[in-house]
């Protein structure tokens, strides 16, 4: 009991009659309390994490910034019991644009912003497009308080069209258990309501991701979507971070030269620290305009570090401009044996410097270049985001005979060994890292008056889970 008061003693909080027990014939002694000079007998009351003089109030650190429903499978379910998805539970990329384009930011002063983008998907009025002016909705954290023990927050209006807040769908209720809360994933939980805000006899379960949280950690360059450290049932076996000040030869070597690589490109490949280099945590990749001509890098792994299967992720941000082609990619091991297509090719990201709010996940494949075939689709950030304007995270998840692609953790093509036309499936075989900026090409189209010089591409990490 001694030790007990002696800690709330730092605090101010002083068992001035020594009677062992902390009550109203105890001082406040601290003069820094919030409440000493109104009320110096009263015990000590601290302002809470929004300013509140003896509130209680605080935010999960991870569930801090904003948030969008994922495009996963599942990310809204719904059925008469909790965490149920008898009714309803949509598909991969199975909602609607509204739906994608509203985000959520849980900001560090304790408030909610809900940002709907002019519409919302109303589930009263037959699951139509509906104008919708909220912005804004009152927060109370409830440490605990949830349908089974998690946390939980609840939802109330600020007025206007922001009477009946909610995230997800507007026939989701007030309260929200937190059932799962990691860097890029928010689950939540709640009851069915009315239009009246009144519940009624379902529940919903909501996936969110986030996005652009600016939590990187390098300043300006790391902010941008933060990719997981580990994933259940899965161990990183290889990475490289880009610490230090060099480019390590154990993971890295280079393709040289001013050949056009297949695709009548127009860079010259170096090996030059201008073209790639490591500085503050980060690879940059460079592509230079230097007298006539143009040069850049193109690293490699072959025969250093080679993968078959796993969660490759690879966190990067993009150049832009006209005739800029960057790529972070693999090609089968046995490439410097048996050429391309035969070795596989998988395209984790590829950009077109012209439309830099898009990004293109491929496979290629084929037994020779006259039977070559290729597969695959893209996604684009909502709102005009570009990929030059803050990292983002490309991975790939590799398993025997199926490839799934992800940005920011949204799937958004897959792939399997049914799908190959006849020809070879080569993608269970070990394959290298290829890291890219060409200039120029069949596909991105030529430089312009438009494009400007340097461009860079900058790799925060690659890392391989198995």
């Amino acid at each position: 009991m001694t030790d007990v008061l002696s800690i709330l003693g730092l605090f101010g909080e002083v068992d001035t009659d020594q009677d062992y027990i902390w009550d109203s014939s105890d001082d406040c002694t601290d003069v820094e309390a919030c409440n000493y000079d109104a009320n110096p007998t009263e015990p000590c009351e601290y302002l809470d994490a929004f300013g509140v003089c003896g509130g209680t109030g605080f935010l999960p650190e991870l569930l801090i910034g904003s948030w969008r429903m994922s495009t996963v499978a599942g990310a809204v379910s719904v059925g008469p019991a909790p965490y149920s998805s008898e009714w309803f539970s949509s598909g991969a990329n199975g909602l609607q644009a509204a739906q994608y384009d509203d985000v959520y930011t849980f900001n560090e002063d304790g408030t909610l912003t809900t940002a709907y983008n002019g519409s919302i998907i109303d589930a009263f009025l037959d699951y139509s497009e509906q104008g919708y002016g909220c912005s804004s909705a009152n927060l109370a954290f409830n440490p605990g308080g949830g349908t089974s023990g998690e946390d939980a927050f609840t939802l109330s209006g600020t007025g206007g069209a922001c009477g009946c807040p909610f995230i997800g769908t507007n026939d989701g209720g007030l309260t929200y258990d937190i059932v799962e809360l990691t860097p890029t994933t928010l689950r939540l939980h709640t009851y069915t309501d009315n239009a009246a805000c009144q519940q009624t006899g379902g529940y919903f379960t909501y996936i969110l991701t986030r996005i652009n949280d600016g939590t990187g950690g390098n300043g300006d360059n790391g902010d941008g979507y933060e990719g997981a450290d580990s994933y259940p049932g899965m161990t990183l076996v290889w990475s490289d971070e880009f610490d230090g000040t060099t480019i390590n030869s154990s993971n890295w070597t280079y393709d040289l030269g001013n050949n056009g690589w297949g695709n009548n490109e127009w860079q010259n490949y170096t090996s030059s620290p201008s073209n790639s280099s490591v500085a503050d945590g980060f690879l940059t990749i460079t592509a230079r305009q230097e007298g006539g001509g143009y040069t850049s890098a193109r690293m490699k792994s072959v025969d250093l570090q080679e993968f078959q299967f796993g969660r490759i992720d690879i966190r990067a941000k993009m150049p832009e401009g006209q005739g800029i082609w960057p790529a972070l990619w693999m090609l089968g091991a046995n490439f410097p044996e048996g050429g391309w297509p035969q070795c596989g090719e998988i395209d984790i990201m590829e950009l077109v410097g012209h439309q830099p709010s898009t990004v293109h996940g491929t496979a290629h494949w084929g037994s020779n270049f006259s039977v070559h075939q290729y597969q695959g689709n893209a996604i684009t950030l909502p709102g005009g985001e570009k990929f030059s304007e803050a990292f983002h995270l490309f991975s790939i998840q590799w398993q025997q005979n199926s490839i799934t692609w992800y940005m920011d953790d949204q799937p958004y093509y897959s792939i399997n060994s049914s799908q190959m036309n006849g020809q070879p499936y080569p993608f269970n075989a070990p394959f290298f890292f290829i890291m890219n900026i060409a200039v120029g090409g069949n596909w991105p189209g030529y430089p312009d008056a438009s494009t400007q010089f340097p461009q860079t591409m900058m790799v925060d990490y690659v890392r391989v889970f198995q």
